[in-house]
């Protein structure tokens, strides 16, 4: 049966092919799909192994309208992934912004009465960033799992795409907005500290809030690729 697989074998390529985009979708379905033909030509009693070949994959369907298939259940599933991203980024920067408050609070560190009228109008517009991201990335999640997982790229589920895009980006941006403001806020609790431990610690901390925001705009980045790819190949 191996010598003779070469009809299966350039129909799995030209699927293997159009997932390209995404290998570890592109293994899995070539996979499965190679496992299920070969099963439907094992129980061909026809006895002729070419024709057998050509009957499963004629009955199967046309390797680019499955692979288009494949491709947008697999970007729905990422946009809930980039959904749920959005709501762990927001914790995370809450956490790190809340063990940064209490461990400056333990220091001697003060700040300059020239700067305390700033710092008031830095952490409104930090406290406003930061619950604008919360309501907005709740809203983003909710709005992407309320979606159903269409069986095609329909028109519909595009503008359902671009929608959810612009609530993560906004969210993306009020979150940004609220860690520039912490680090603000840090770069005037540290002003005039000499550089130690405690000093590392909360600018450590401010680190890991902006690698938070970076992993979001990745997520959000990736599905707009992911839409782009899925688009490109229903146009092939």
């Amino acid at each position: 049966m191996i010598q003779d697989s070469g009809i299966i074998q350039g129909y799995l390529d030209v699927l293997a092919r159009e997932l390209d985009f995404d290998r570890s979708l592109s293994r899995c379905v070539r996979q499965e799909i190679e496992d299920h033909l070969w099963e439907t030509v094992e129980a061909d009693q026809s006895g002729n192994m070419l024709e057998a070949q050509r009957r499963a994959i004629a009955n199967f369907g046309d390797a680019r309208a499955i692979a288009a298939e494949f491709a947008v259940v697999s970007l729905a599933r990422r946009s809930r992934r980039a959904g749920v991203a959005a709501l762990l980024m927001i914790v995370s920067v809450l956490v790190a912004m809340k063990a940064r408050v209490i461990w400056l609070a333990a220091t001697p560190w003060a700040i300059s009465d020239d700067l305390r009228a700033l710092r008031a109008i830095v952490a409104a517009i930090d406290r406003y960033a930061f619950w604008t991201s919360v309501i907005v990335g709740l809203a983003s999640w909710a709005y992407i799992r309320s979606r159903r997982i269409p069986a095609a790229f329909y028109p519909a589920y595009r503008r359902q795409l671009r929608r959810f895009s612009l609530l993560c980006g906004a969210t993306a941006a009020a979150l940004g907005v609220s860690v520039i403001s912490d680090a603000v806020l840090t770069a005037f609790r540290l002003r005039a500290a000499e550089l130690s431990a405690d000093s590392v610690v909360a600018m450590l901390s401010v680190a890991i809030e902006i690698v938070c925001v970076g992993i979001l705009v990745f997520q959000i980045r990736a599905v707009a690729l992911r839409a782009a790819s899925t688009a490109a190949l229903l146009k092939a």
